[in-house]
């Protein structure tokens, strides 16, 4: 008898919607949601980690059947999948280190080396209105942007704020970092 089960694709990056324990758990807000969803269909749950920018590309080559990875809902991406009512409210957010004078205007910005997840809202943002004069710069994952950031080769990043929160301000790597 084979058991029917249901795929996710998923980004583990992001807490506090998915990350990983120490021990290579998945965990977090979008990992529940998931599981509880596979359990009210009486599937099994199976786990595709993928990098974030490629998420819709292996969704649509059929690596997973959906998308449980944190993903606002753009136009462009809507004409390629598609999107359930929305859950929760997100909110983006530039980190600096502690005590930066850098501001979301484009002026404190100039000459500026700013971190972006490649693929995000969040790059499209910036390089939709911090055009002059600000170096956007893309990373395949959120990981690299706060080891980057942190080691002092980015002046700021513009990232999720609970994904800042969780996965980057409450630890020891950025405990001289806060929100513009």
């Amino acid at each position: 008898m084979y058991a029917l089960v249901s795929k996710f694709g998923v980004d583990s990056a992001y807490p506090p919607f998915e990350s990983k324990t120490p021990s290579g758990e998945l965990v977090g807000f979008d990992i529940d949601l998931g599981n509880a969803i596979c359990a009210k269909l009486k599937v099994k749950c199976v786990w595709v980690e993928n990098s974030f920018d490629g998420m819709i590309p292996a969704l649509q080559a059929r690596k997973f059947d959906a998308i449980n990875s944190s993903m606002s809902q753009t136009e462009k991406r809507a004409k390629a999948i598609d999107f359930s009512h929305k859950i929760y409210a997100n909110f983006e957010a530039l980190v600096v280190r502690g005590g930066s004078a850098l501001v979301t205007m484009p002026e404190s910005l100039n000459e500026k080396h700013i971190g972006v997840l490649q693929g995000s809202t969040q790059e499209a943002y910036a390089r939709k209105h911090w055009t002059n004069g600000v170096d956007i710069v893309p990373y395949p994952s959120q990981d690299q942007v706060w080891n980057d950031l942190a080691g002092g080769r980015l002046d700021a990043a513009l990232v999720s704020g609970p994904t800042a929160e969780s996965g980057f301000l409450k630890t020891a790597q950025g405990r001289d970092f806060g929100f513009a």
